[in-house]
């Protein structure tokens, strides 16, 4: 066999297992590098994005739980993905001791069945994503919708 297909049929086998060997993405997400300032930088940074049902990305969008946890995510926070499980986690704060950070939670409805959950901006505002057709805002705890459907709010952070 002359040199030349010889050096053509070593190249044609080096290609094609250098093609097994590589892959373009993966299955399984990898770990998130650390965000730097603050949770609420972090979610700040995220205002405008749509929501989603079920989402949890900022490519894809978000709903509310999906926000609160991707956000924590980043600063090295691991919290379930659904609200009510999030309401679990931490310990509970009055409102009149609420800091930057925080998570608040409320019932639009009224019903436990239909929790909502934002991060409190430490300044009588929250980061949340809302519902249907919205996107990533900050909102005042005192307009009268949040107020009136205010439930609890909880510490997860460090």
């Amino acid at each position: 066999m002359p040199v030349i297909c010889r050096t053509a049929l070593l190249l044609l086998v080096s290609l094609t297992l250098c093609g097994c060997a590589f892959s373009v993405g993966s299955r399984e997400p990898g770990p998130l590098p650390p965000a730097q300032g603050s949770v609420l930088e972090t979610a700040r940074s995220l205002i405008g994005t749509p929501y989603r049902p079920a989402g949890e990305s900022p490519d894809k969008g978000f709903d509310c739980s999906g926000f609160v946890k991707w956000v924590y995510a980043r600063h090295g926070i691991r919290l379930p993905r659904r609200t009510s499980d999030q309401l679990r986690i931490g310990r509970p704060v009055p409102r009149e001791e609420l800091k930057a950070g925080d998570l608040v939670f409320f019932t639009p409805s009224g019903r436990l069945s239909s929790l909502h959950v934002g991060i409190f901006d430490g300044h009588g505002g929250f980061i949340h994503s809302p519902s249907p057709g919205g996107r990533v805002r900050e909102e005042h705890l005192l307009a009268p919708y949040w107020r009136s459907s205010y439930y609890a709010a909880n510490r997860v952070a460090r």
